[in-house]
């Protein structure tokens, strides 16, 4: 009872300090920097974590319809740099963040940076590309977007949620004022017309999509029949529950968001894999292993045995009625 009472309390004073500083941007008296070129778009959300925004954001660059140069700038969160840095294939998530990494994994071609000031990042990026994605800066106020997109999901929307450490939210649903579009991830094929009622009472569009899963990526899948999960992400759920349509799931274990692994945790799963029969591996997000890929060189039967689950976004409908609204929204 103290300790909710506590979160209540501490749940107000974020909500209001939040507020005062919405405030303080909506009023012009904290400055927001705004770029003619490039073009930039933020893909943001008003929860912590697990809102299906890094799908979101590779769906929109590996689909751009426009003939441009485009390129993501994240933050690089979890990094153990600071400042600028380009994103490049044999960076490693110590380095640039494990989102930027796998980003870069899955689109070499793509510029991808990060930089924990989005104004100077996208200042030293300006000269490199035409549309630049701004990964999670919805909250980053220091900067204004063209375009703001909102995400969230369709079992745990923004506007049943509560300020943190209460609930999930960064800042109060107000904040949802600030989007031009609600992006609701990770949806069932068919939909509930309440929730989609109360989704569309913004007065904003509203689009739906889920979430697919490729086949694991290692050594010899066909050999493979069991499985040890692990997963340092926000919502492991859908990984885990994915993951027992692949084979019998011997063990489950997850981290927080971003988790940096350490020795003692890489000599665990080592040592693990060491114990694994033939048919036996363990298998990761992609998020997670770009984590885990730096430190392989060390662990050789973990480097062996290590498999992630590839995850792409999909519209559930819509999908061209999306992208006419995008070329309205950037006048193309």
């Amino acid at each position: 009872m103290f300790k909710r009472l506590l979160f209540y309390c501490l749940a107000k004073i974020y909500g209001q300090i939040t507020a005062w500083r919405n405030t303080l941007y909506d009023k012009g008296i904290f400055q927001s920097t705004s770029f003619e070129k490039p073009i930039t778009i933020v893909v943001g959300n008003l929860a912590v974590g697990g809102t299906g925004k890094s799908p979101f954001v590779a769906y929109l660059a590996q689909n751009w319809p426009f003939q441009e140069r485009l390129g993501i700038l994240s933050r690089g969160y979890g990094r153990k740099t600071k400042g600028f840095r380009m994103v490049h294939a044999d960076s490693t998530a110590s380095e640039v963040g494990d989102e930027p990494l796998a980003y870069k994994k899955m689109m070499p071609e793509m510029t991808v940076a990060v930089c924990e000031k989005r104004v100077i990042g996208v200042e030293k990026l300006k000269s490199e590309v035409d549309t630049l994605f701004l990964d999670d800066a919805f909250q980053h106020r220091a900067i204004k977007g063209h375009l703001n997109l909102v995400c969230t999901t369709y079992d745990k929307p923004f506007f049943a949620d509560k300020m943190l450490p209460l609930g999930r939210l960064r800042e109060s649903a107000e904040g949802i004022k600030r989007a031009k579009a609600i992006i609701v991830n990770r949806c069932p094929d068919v939909l509930s017309v309440e929730k989609q009622a109360a989704f569309e009472s913004y007065g904003i569009p509203v689009f739906y999509t889920k979430v697919t899963y490729g086949m694991p990526v290692g050594i010899n899948l066909n050999e493979i029949k069991q499985w040890h999960l692990v997963a340092g992400i926000a919502d492991p759920m859908p990984f885990f529950k994915h993951a027992k349509q692949l084979g019998d799931i011997r063990s489950q274990e997850s981290y927080e968001d971003h988790y940096a692994f350490h020795e003692a945790d890489f000599q665990y799963w080592e040592y693990i894999a060491s114990q694994c029969p033939p048919d036996t591996a363990i298998l990761t997000t992609h998020k997670d292993y770009m984590r885990f890929q730096e430190h392989l060189s060390d662990y050789s039967t973990l480097a062996n045995r290590l498999y992630y689950l590839p995850m792409q976004m999909e519209f559930v409908s819509s999908e061209s009625e999306f992208w006419a609204w995008m070329k309205q929204s950037l006048k193309r």
